[in-house]
């Protein structure tokens, strides 16, 4: 069938979004009555993606003016950690950010902009650079270093950009662009111009190269661009997210004039746009009007709006804290109404299920009431204004980043218990009818398996893990089984292993053992545990696993090795590491503290001294007893470690003493 262009009767995304700013969003409310929305922290403008980098702490970015804002403990912080130029025009600008999942150790973080061409911000004239994916690396302050990973297409534009990103379970980085209005095979125009990066979700690696398992991957020619597509046929999205249970990649798309969808993505899905917008059975096209590439597949969205809102940010909700019906359900916003969706997915979670028997063909016939009709069973929110991002807090709330949130413009805002709403005897705010541990504050579910870890550096490395406080409580511990590569070779399981640690009720530990030999290395594996139950060394899936005999019985405790009486402390300083060793207690309580709670503070070393300590990297090291954090910003804090190490001389004889201005704590190993 001929190529058929679709009007659009409605206002661009961004381009409404102008026009909702002048109107005051209405009460934000949700329909649990066990739920509250609290604002955490509002005068942002036009705010349209969020990551959490500490347990109060996020970077937020501003669409029109290219700034990454941060917010510490719901206050916003004056200057930007990142002032970069864009070109705003229509639904361009700072658009999607993702932490790397080693965040915690290498500390990149992903923007991706709509990059100006004169170096300042601009409104269209003249034509951009071009849609760009960049990474940084976070210093404890500003976000420095930026490398190129994506270079996109951005005419013609100006509207469909896409520009939100994520990582998988499997580390891979998700990126969609929107078809910025072209009309070739991947819009499925079967004789339009060949694939050119436009409507597509790239599943790369962090240098932006495509993934050999990729669905279109051709290892006869690197320089395809289909190397790096995950799917195809996508009109516009604002919205990806991964299913925490499955790992499947989930987004949202906008339609034109009809048909809003929630899709789940399968590797090498083909969207259908131009051709099919909604189910197949209500288009006048058809699949043979597809492009098909090899490897391709169409399905029907999971779910479709007959008249559009406009669907935009979506998660799955982790923690009971925002409900007990509401875990693993998935949550979309919209702009078009200012709501949000739940959805729940059945029982295989390859689809949504529905009850009620208007939706039972999986959409909602919204024709006579846009933001209503055939809504009742799937509405959960309204008076969100327009929403640009939803995020799981390491708190377990949910939180809400809303354009139009409040009268004075863009907010954080978020969702979570309402005190006195429902029995809760521990006071941990999830109600006793789902918490395992009514009577434990510390506990409210069994912890699942811990998602990643990771090590970093030679002896002493740094172990870091993934939390679980906010979906199975600020109680959760860990427990830390080691051993050697080469007798998990030999032993075809864990019988040499050892028990690192038991109980630690941080997520991270300096591993002070001297580097394993030659050929060989140590493995780690770690459990989260609270009065609720144990989770799983192993993949949790039920099927045998070697690691279920460690889940049985743990094995001995290590043998002690290392100092007692002190701590180790690992500061990441820019993109460098510094492990000391101290045993001034009210520095390692406050570097615990400065750890738990994401802030930062500048340490101060007051004597160096010479000859290695336990960080082999510096032929010198800090008196242990000597040291302190600084009450406010010293301005002749400065030096890199690479620095002292370079010029010793000077700073152990001439200067005596060191702080680290942009020093982060990354992990405190306490041992007293």
């Amino acid at each position: 069938m001929p190529y058929r262009p679709r009007a659009s009767s409605r206002p661009k995304v961004w381009i409404a979004l102008a026009f909702l700013l002048t109107v005051p969003a209405a009460a934000q409310t949700v329909n649990d009555p066990g739920l509250q929305v609290q604002v955490v922290a509002s005068g942002l403008s036009q705010p349209t993606t969020m990551a959490f980098i500490g347990d109060r702490d996020i970077l937020v970015l501003q669409k029109a003016n290219g700034q990454v804002r941060r917010i510490i403990g719901g206050v916003l912080q004056p200057a930007p950690v990142l002032d970069v130029a864009v070109d705003s025009a229509s639904e361009r600008g700072l658009l999607g950010i993702a932490l790397d999942p080693d965040f915690a150790v290498n500390g990149r973080v992903f923007l991706y902009y709509t990059e100006s061409s004169t170096g300042a911000d601009t409104t269209g004239s003249p034509a951009p650079l071009a849609n760009r994916v960049y990474s940084y690396t976070w210093d404890g302050t500003s976000l420095v270093s930026p490398n190129l990973v994506l270079n996109l297409p951005v005419l013609s534009g100006p509207n469909h950009n896409g520009g939100v990103l994520t990582f998988g379970k499997d580390g891979a980085l998700y990126v969609v662009i929107g078809d910025l209005n072209h009309g070739g095979k991947l819009q499925n125009i079967p004789s339009g111009p060949n694939p050119d990066d436009t409507g597509v979700i790239f599943r790369v690696d962090t240098s932006g190269a495509g993934l050999s398992d990729n669905p279109f991957f051709n290892p006869l020619n690197p320089s395809d661009p289909m190397n790096r597509y995950y799917a195809y046929g996508i009109r516009n999205s604002f919205g990806l997210t991964i299913d925490p249970v499955t790992g499947a990649l989930w987004e949202t798309e906008n339609g034109p004039n009809s048909y809003d969808e929630v899709n789940r993505v399968v590797p090498g899905l083909n969207g259908g746009w131009l051709q099919i917008m909604g189910p197949d059975s209500r288009d006048p096209q058809g699949l043979a009007d597809l492009w098909v590439a090899p490897g391709s597949v169409y399905r029907d969205p999971d779910f479709s709006w007959a008249v559009p809102v406009a669907p935009t940010a979506l998660t799955f909700a982790a923690s009971p804290i925002v409900g007990c019906a509401q875990v693993r359900n998935l949550l979309v916003g919209d702009n078009n109404c200012g709501q949000l969706y739940r959805f729940v997915p059945n029982a295989a979670r390859d689809g949504l299920s529905f009850t009620s028997p208007a939706l039972l063909d999986r959409v909602a016939d919204n024709n006579a009431a846009n933001c209503s009709a055939e809504m009742s069973e799937i509405l959960f929110g309204s008076g969100f204004g327009v929403i640009t991002d939803l995020e799981n807090g390491p708190d377990g709330w949910l939180y809400v980043v809303s354009l139009t949130g409040l009268p004075g413009g863009g907010a954080v805002l978020r969702i979570g218990p309402r005190p006195g709403a429902f029995p809760d005897a521990d006071a941990d705010g999830v109600a006793d009818a789902c918490d395992c541990a009514s009577l434990d504050p510390g506990a409210f579910a069994v912890p699942v398996e811990v998602p990643r870890t990771r090590a970093v550096g030679s002896a002493p490395a740094t172990f870091t893990w993934d939390p679980q406080a906010g979906t199975a409580g600020p109680g959760t511990a860990y427990t830390i089984v080691t051993g050697d590569a080469a007798a998990l070779r030999t032993d075809g399981g864990f019988a040499s292993a050892c028990t690192l640690r038991r109980g630690q009720s941080g997520t991270s530990l300096i591993e002070a053992r001297p580097d394993p030999p030659p050929g060989s290395a140590f493995y780690y594996l770690v459990r989260a545990e609270n009065t609720c139950g144990s989770g799983t060394f192993g993949d949790g899936s039920g099927s045998p696993d070697p690691r279920d005999l460690l889940d049985a019985t743990l094995p001995p405790d290590c043998p002690a090795g290392g100092p007692t009486g002190g701590a180790l402390i690992n500061f990441r300083i820019v993109s460098e590491s510094l492990t000391v060793w101290a045993t001034d207690g009210p520095f390692i309580d406050r570097a615990k503290e400065l750890l738990a709670g994401g802030a930062r503070q500048i340490p101060t070393f007051n004597k160096l001294l010479d000859g290695r300590s336990y960080d082999p990297q510096w032929t010198w090291h800090v008196d242990p007893q000597n040291l302190s954090f600084a009450t406010a910003a010293i301005e002749l804090c400065d030096g890199l470690p690479s620095g002292i190490e370079a010029n010793k001389p000077y700073w152990l004889n001439t200067v005596g003493s060191y702080c680290p201005w942009s020093a982060v704590v990354r992990a405190v190993d306490d041992r007293r």
